[in-house]
């Protein structure tokens, strides 16, 4: 071992309150569910509407009470295969793990708050239960995508391959393998899952409350890796998926499509808590703003009268004290009604043009929109660097070919930009060349952070 919501331009007025009581019953199902995501299946009430419903045998086996039913038929609508159950029996036993301190090889030992811990992560996790339960707020993890040449973890606890062949049917009554290569499709998936399970599980628990996991992925396990977050943080608390233009150039030795980017999944522990980050102003951005009238106000720029959306009753058509005639294009319709267009106009909130006497467009000023860049879900490498990049930078420290797909410190950083507060705890359990630890220490540099890591 070495060792925030966004301001709202406007108030939005005061709120109703519901004049019904609260139902107790109600309420505690939103806390289990908080607490147990896991033990929720989906149903269907009386109404044809599909709803979270609490499953006891799924409760049971959280709280470390396992059914013995060989077949774990018990369970609903959800993923699941063989090995699972030992995989939720070993989130439940207690790591006799110790970690011991390396001081000569730490820098600053006694005032560091960064950690670094050399050592299987699902003990480590474990281990990190009771300091950091709760107090993460941002987890960052690019595991291996189980293409069959990363995928080296070998827990003793996986189910046997006997035992795996003989479950889903690939064994005849004599224990001789009924096609010639059956394991190939299925188990390389089921170990794979089994092997993330426990580890997600325990990465949620410390989580905060506003905080979010980022998950790097390509297409081989990334619908397994979906269903497996949706049991452990609940369908609720999908934030985005992203997706990463990760290499320029096209594989020509692709067998049938050259796969240039990877996915990056985030979740977060609770939406009701978590608010994702404003990406700071670009010049160019700022750049749209100018001022031709002289507003008292500062620069503006201005945005259309109308809408894609909307009903046909809302059409209007209007003509501005100054006599100008107003109505929608075809095909589109009016953002405001007829009583807030003349406010606008009374407040010089409207540009004419230098004439006076054009189509009018509403001012937008620079002092009154978002103090910063709404994130995409599309990250290019002119803001989130690409693999060449990655290889780049790890080249003159490990040397060439240590890793197959290196991030660049660009991503991560843009990833704790989205999802990490100044002050805050930010793990990865993979951790690589430490990529992730590197982002942190440029990120605090340009923003005086006190970020920390593990």
């Amino acid at each position: 071992m070495r060792k925030n919501r966004n301001d709202k331009t406007k108030d939005a007025g005061p709120q109703k309150l519901s004049l019904q009581s609260a139902v107790p019953a109600e309420e505690k199902l939103r806390q289990l569910k908080q607490l147990f995501p896991e033990a929720f299946a989906e149903t269907q009430n009386q109404s044809g509407q599909t709803v979270p419903t609490l499953d006891f045998e799924r409760l049971k086996t959280a709280l470390a009470e396992f059914s013995e039913t060989p077949d774990q038929s018990w369970m609903r609508y959800g993923l699941t295969w063989p090995g699972k159950n030992e995989c939720l029996k070993i989130i439940q036993q207690a790591s006799t793990a110790t970690l011991k301190p390396r001081r000569k090889e730490s820098v600053h030992f006694d005032d560091t708050k960064n950690l670094f811990i050399e050592g299987d992560n699902l003990e480590a996790l474990k281990l990190l239960q009771k300091a950091y339960y709760g107090k993460v707020k941002s987890i960052y993890i690019d595991p291996p995508y189980n293409t069959g040449k990363d995928f080296v973890y070998k827990d003793n606890w996986k189910t046997p391959l006997k035992e795996y062949l003989r479950q889903t049917g690939q064994l005849d009554e004599n224990g001789r393998k009924k096609s010639a290569n059956p394991e190939t499709n299925g188990r390389k998936h089921s170990r794979w899952l089994s092997m993330m399970y426990p580890r997600l599980y325990l990465a949620r628990n410390l989580l905060s409350d506003n905080g979010a996991i980022f998950i790097s992925i390509d297409d081989n396990e990334n619908h397994n890796l979906r269903h497996l977050l949706d049991e452990i943080f609940g369908q609720e608390n999908f934030v985005a998926q992203f997706v990463w233009h990760s290499k320029h150039s096209i594989a020509n030795d692709a067998k049938m499509i050259s796969a240039n980017h990877e996915i990056i999944i985030c979740y977060c522990k609770n939406i009701d808590e978590f608010q994702i980050n404003l990406l700071p102003r670009t010049e160019e951005m700022d750049a749209r703003f100018v001022n031709p009238d002289n507003d008292p106000r500062g620069k503006w720029s201005s945005m259309p009268l109308h809408a894609k959306s909307g009903r046909e009753s809302d059409r209007y058509s209007i003509t501005f004290p100054n006599g100008v005639v107003w109505d929608c294009p075809s095909g589109s319709y009016p953002t405001f009604k007829k009583e807030r267009m003349l406010e606008l106009y009374h407040d010089n909130r409207l540009w004419f043009g230098p004439d006076g006497k054009t189509r009018p467009r509403r001012k937008a000023f620079l002092t009154e929109v978002k103090h910063g860049k709404t994130p995409s879900t599309l990250l290019f490498h002119k803001s989130a660097g690409n693999t060449q990049e990655a290889n780049a930078e790890l080249r003159p420290l490990l040397g060439r070919g240590m890793f197959e797909n290196p991030k660049p410190v660009r991503l991560i950083e843009h990833l704790l930009r989205l999802g990490s507060g100044k002050d805050s705890v930010v793990l990865d359990f993979f951790a690589g060349s430490c990529t992730t630890a590197h982002a942190v220490m440029k990120l605090n540099k340009e923003d005086n952070g006190n970020r920390r890591f593990i």
